[in-house]
């Protein structure tokens, strides 16, 4: 295994800028741009310096630029340091306004020459063009050159790109915070506060290293460890690197997909979908191992396009495995895919990514019922390791990738070894304890399935009028302690026996009354598990435990797989 190379090291912004380094934002990274928050975050930041001598402004990873002498690529922290330098840039334009105006003219000239060269970049007398030190992406590094260096209003703004528009909107925002903070026009307070203050006080931890590999690692340890940084922008790169070979439609086309694909996933996580396609037609890689499976498969031109053809074409039905209401469902889809959702596992999404893909609308239904059956014996019940039932899904995908499988009874064969057989589910029904305070939805879709089972009706957790009745209350009075110490009522609050449906009306009339209190309101409700199966003259631990045990029999035939009951 090759060595992790990388150096780290702690350094103010001051420290950083001038050292003569140039920093570029990898030129593949097109649709990187600045947002409200970063520069609203870093006023306030400012605001605090009087209060904190200095301010940790977190990680900084850069890579150097093999093919230039000290220029490095940074691989995350572009939004911070296209930041600082919009502020610095307003800063200026602040001075030359007041130079423009005769105030304190001859000093303020010479603060902008010098903050100029000190933090943007030297200006070339022969060209009369400033050479900056921070180079932006392809979409907006013209911009910057041309308008932003030069403070250069844009002819019709309204008509930039949307990063153009939030760099310019960064630009004004600065110039007029600046300018109410400085009121008294001085530039040497003004000077002082952003060369002194701003560039000295600003703490960064920067990590240089070797290789995109080793970058992509610095990422994984940095998120394990509570970081929040994009390991998205890695992947990114590399697979825009490999496009940078394709023509210019091409490479168009490319930045749209790609773009489409965010879009679409709106605020789920690039990264795990990536892995979840990945795993959905490869051998089972972690998200350790995604950088490096992508490098090794990815590697032409041609394999970027294909791929991201892939990802924009399921792109939209991974962001629907979180929306049930998407119109990509039928009725009978969109009840499981919520029930999923309630379940708050992921496993099933690579499965799921190819199986709408290949088999049809009706056969996919059916392995979405064996999905829904299995996900919820295995993890929301027996509460059973991921791992094994991943492998298992894994599997399954790529079979029917390849087409091996194309109807959800096959499918059954391989899932049947994850499918925990009725004793072991109803052992562990019997003693499950589900808090309505931290799952109440999960709560009240398994009540309304336990109805239906034993009522033959066909509600839906989220349309039905029920309400979960505690029996035995959260708040219980002091009658409950006969039955209940008060030490021992939270054990059993939360036990699935302790819980039952009730009407709203009917729920708020038996409050915290006592067991006997509350059997006639039990016996009014249009619910059988309350009108016919509370059929108990008290209610007590042993009570509870015995009638959990019921509702266990009941969970048995609510979640069964429609092959495994031919299966002798």
């Amino acid at each position: 295994m090759a060595k992790l190379l990388l150096y780290t090291s702690t350094a103010t912004y001051n420290e950083l800028i001038s050292n003569g380094r140039t920093f570029n934002v990898p030129a593949y990274q097109r649709d990187y741009s600045l947002e409200r928050q970063d520069w609203e975050d870093l006023w306030l930041d400012i605001l605090d310096l009087p209060q904190e001598k200095y301010h940790y402004m977190g990680y900084l990873i850069f890579q150097d630029d093999s093919t230039k002498i000290k220029t490095s690529f940074i691989i995350d922290g572009q939004q911070r340091f296209t930041t600082l330098s919009i502020l610095c840039l307003a800063s200026i334009r602040l001075l030359k306004e007041w130079a423009t105006n005769g105030i304190d003219k001859e000093q303020n000239e010479i603060r902008i020459d010098k903050l100029t060269e000190k933090f943007l970049g030297n200006f070339s007398t022969s060209k009369l063009t400033i050479t900056p030190k921070l180079v932006l992406n392809k979409n907006n590094d013209d911009f910057y050159k041309s308008y932003l260096l030069n403070h250069r209003k844009p002819p019709v703004i309204g008509k930039l790109k949307p990063s153009q528009k939030r760099l310019w909107g960064a630009y004004e925002y600065f110039y007029q915070k600046l300018k109410s903070y400085i009121d008294s026009q001085s530039g040497e307070k003004l000077a002082t506060l952003i060369d002194d203050v701003i560039s000295n006080a600003l703490i960064f931890t920067t990590i240089n290293v070797s290789d995109d590999l080793n970058a992509y690692k610095v990422f994984e340890t940095l998120n394990a460890r509570g970081v929040k940084l994009s390991p998205s922008d890695l992947v990114k790169n590399y697979l825009f690197s490999k496009a940078f070979e394709l023509s210019s439609a091409e490479l168009e086309e490319t930045e749209r997909r790609w773009q489409s694909i965010n879009d679409f996933l709106g605020k789920s996580d690039l990264p795990t979908f990536l892995r979840h396609y990945w795993n959905s037609r490869y051998e089972l890689v972690r998200i350790s191992n995604l950088y490096r499976a992508i490098k090794s498969t990815i590697q032409t031109p041609k394999n970027v396009f294909e791929l991201l053809n892939e990802l924009e074409e399921l792109a939209p039905v991974y962001s629907a495995f979180e929306n049930p209401a998407d119109a990509i469902w039928n009725k009978e889809q969109r009840s499981y895919i919520r029930s999923m959702n309630l379940f708050g596992v992921s496993t099933w999404y690579s499965l799921m990514l190819v199986a709408k893909q290949k088999f049809s609308d009706d056969e996919f239904t059916k392995l979405l019922h064996e999905l829904n059956v299995i996900t919820f014996r295995y993890n929301v019940i027996s509460g059973l390791h991921t791992n094994e039932i991943e492998l298992v899904f894994n599997k399954l995908a790529v079979k029917i990738f390849s087409g091996e499988i194309s109807k959800a009874s096959q499918a059954f064969d391989l899932l049947k070894s994850i499918y925990v057989n009725d004793e072991s589910f109803a052992q562990a029904f019997s003693t499950k304890i589900i808090s309505t305070k931290r799952h109440k939805a999960l709560v009240k879709y398994i009540l309304v399935e336990l109805e239906n089972t034993i009522s033959g009706t066909d509600n839906q957790y989220e349309d039905a009028t029920s309400t979960i009745e505690h029996i035995l209350p959260e708040n219980p009075s002091s009658e409950w302690e006969t039955a209940f110490p008060t030490d021992e009522q939270e054990e059993y609050i939360y036990l699935i026996g302790n819980y039952t449906l009730l009407e709203d009306g009917l729920n708020k009339k038996a409050g915290d009354k006592i067991f006997s209190d509350k059997l006639n309101l039990y016996k009014s409700s249009v619910y059988k598990m309350s009108n016919m199966e509370l059929n108990y003259t008290e209610w007590t631990p042993l009570v509870i435990r015995k009638h959990q045990d019921k509702m266990a029999k009941w969970a048995c035939s609510a979640w069964k797989s429609n092959y495994h009951q031919n299966k002798k």
